[in-house]
């Protein structure tokens, strides 16, 4: 079964060991109108309260963007990672071995940072690859915010500083799916994770959002073999937990989900999205 379909337009997502070539390069800048509320002030605002200063400073970044080709690696692997917002799409971030395969440590979605913090961190200096096509801007401004400790973007410092924390603690509940957690209770967790993500960056529907990653890149994520996560898939379908129809997946009873897997909710919102 394929689960993922190329969402909202975009190419058809990485495969298995797809890797850019050296000269992968992100198309010219140019300039488009952003949305009024574009995902990144949703995340944002979601955790600190943003003045209007600073909504107009994040939509001001949003005028120029960068589009980044499915598969193409924007990070490098021990390189620092610029400093981008990402505006649309989905990337990754992993580890190859030589041999082919690989481990992937998260995902990055609309709204979604990297490399914005003063000193490199581990997780900035693994590769990023585009799952889908991304489109992304420069966010050097907001490292340099990051730096000056001006008190006139006190909102916009503590928002960056919770999602940098965020994306520490999710990578802690990751070591937690691979190293403790059943297939049925890792692909529970890893759903309901991404279905909080996705609604307060506003790109679901209820209990339904976008799964634009293939079973061969949700195996990667999840330490399954392709085989092992497709049963497991049709196992909860068959349960009544969860319905997969054209890129979309739809939590049918998230009580019984979060029960499976024991599931906290972890992001720093200012009351968490249920």
């Amino acid at each position: 079964m394929h689960m993922g379909v190329p969402y909202a337009g975009y190419p058809e997502p990485v495969r298995h060991g797809l890797r850019a070539a050296p000269s992968a390069r992100a198309a010219l800048r140019r300039p488009l109108r952003p949305p009024a509320d574009v995902a990144a002030l949703r995340v944002l605002g979601a955790i600190a309260t943003l003045t209007e200063d600073e909504r107009g400073l994040i939509r001001k970044l949003c005028l120029y963007r960068e589009s980044i080709p499915a598969g193409a690696e924007f990070a490098r692997e021990g390189e620092p990672a610029p400093a981008r917002l990402i505006v649309s799409g989905w990337a990754c971030r992993q580890q190859s071995l030589p041999d082919g395969r690989r481990q992937i440590f998260g995902f990055l979605m609309a709204g979604d940072t990297i490399g914005i913090g003063l000193k490199p961190r581990p997780l900035d200096e693994v590769s990023t690859v585009a799952v889908t096509r991304v489109e992304c801007v420069d966010a050097l401004m907001l490292r340099e915010i990051l730096a000056v400790q001006d008190g006139r973007h006190a909102g916009l410092q503590n928002a960056l500083a919770a999602v940098r924390r965020y994306e520490e603690a999710c990578l802690l509940d990751h070591v937690v799916r691979l190293g403790r957690q059943s297939a049925h209770e890792r692909t529970a967790h890893f759903l309901l994770e991404w279905r909080q993500r996705c609604r307060i960056a506003g790109l679901a529907e209820g209990e339904r959002f976008p799964m634009p990653l293939t079973q061969e890149v949700l195996s990667d994520a999840l330490g399954l073999s392709i085989v092992h996560l497709n049963r497991t898939l049709q196992h909860m379908k068959r349960e009544g937990l969860i319905e997969v129809k054209r890129g979309w997946i739809a939590l049918l009873d998230v009580a019984r989900l979060k029960f499976i897997c024991d599931y906290q909710a972890r992001y720093p919102v200012h009351e968490v999205m249920e």
